[in-house]
């Protein structure tokens, strides 16, 4: 229970901070009179991040462990969402220069990847305590 508890915590401020990431400390592009691909960027890990965080705090009610890997199912799709977007669906910026793409980018992947390793782990332990009893 208290593994439970640490991987649904664990899991929901990553969401959070993949949400919230591109509008604060890894700022993207100012939106001007022309959009970059950045600005887009950050609107879908918006909504990736928030996501994953709602499904996240629904871990906190669940008892099963079918219940949990479904979850953690919705939360491995939405964290290769958030690999993948500033990566090959939309990506950033071109210039190298650019704070999006020496930072926004570098932090979404590692941010996203950090989720997989998290969701690796509960899995891992899950199947694990299925083994012991």
């Amino acid at each position: 229970m208290k593994k439970n508890l640490i991987f649904s915590i664990v899991l929901f401020v990553l969401g959070a901070l993949v949400a919230f990431a591109p509008y604060t400390f890894a700022k993207v592009c100012e939106a001007g009179e022309k959009v970059m691909k950045c600005h887009w960027t950050a609107r879908a890990e918006l909504f990736t991040g928030l996501v994953i965080a709602f499904l996240a705090l629904l871990r906190f009610f669940a008892k099963s462990d079918a219940l949990f890997l479904g979850l953690d199912a919705g939360i491995f799709a939405n964290a290769l969402g958030v690999i993948l977007f500033p990566s090959v669906l939309i990506g950033v910026c071109g210039m190298a220069s650019m704070h999006c793409h020496a930072v926004t980018k570098p932090v979404l992947l590692v941010l996203g990847i950090l989720l997989l390793v998290a969701l690796a782990a509960d899995v891992l332990v899950r199947l694990r305590g299925r083994k012991q009893h």
